[in-house]
């Protein structure tokens, strides 16, 4: 018989001020996982194979299409509720699934690598345009 190594890892992150626990993907909560991230997956590659790419307003729509679904994905893996991510900041929330991602990495690697790398790309595009804004504004706009 094969012993099954068990990896029961917590990783912590802190947002918004919060500790946040991140589980890694277990067969007890496959089917809320599944659930919340393959309408998303298979909606993003309908729309880079008609496009031949995914322009960033239809990537904003998108992601604000699905957020219902990565709420779900969030708090299935974590020890925060679903209440808690709907009032992060979207760049907030983009830092926890990055981080939900990674510490299960292995398992969306196999079912989801090349839509998310291409979905990174994307995002990191958006994350550091949203970032030079809002930097630029400040330094615009100072508030003292």
């Amino acid at each position: 018989m094969t012993d099954i190594k068990k990896d029961d890892s917590v990783k912590t992150i802190k947002v918004a001020g919060q500790e946040i626990a991140i589980n890694r993907v277990k067969v007890k909560n496959l089917h809320e996982v599944t659930r919340a991230f393959t309408p998303f997956v298979a909606e993003f590659e309908r729309i880079v194979k008609a496009k031949k790419g995914m322009p960033e307003s239809e990537l904003m729509a998108l992601i604000g299409t699905f957020t219902d679904e990565t709420v779900i994905l969030a708090s299935t893996l974590t020890d925060q509720p679903p209440s808690f991510y709907r009032e992060l900041e979207p760049l907030e929330m983009l830092q926890v699934m990055q981080e939900v991602v990674a510490h299960s990495g292995d398992f969306f690697m196999r079912q989801i690598f090349m839509p998310l790398k291409q979905l990174g790309a994307q995002l990191a595009l958006l994350g550091t345009t949203a970032y030079y804004h809002s930097t630029k504004s400040e330094s615009e706009n100072p508030t003292s």
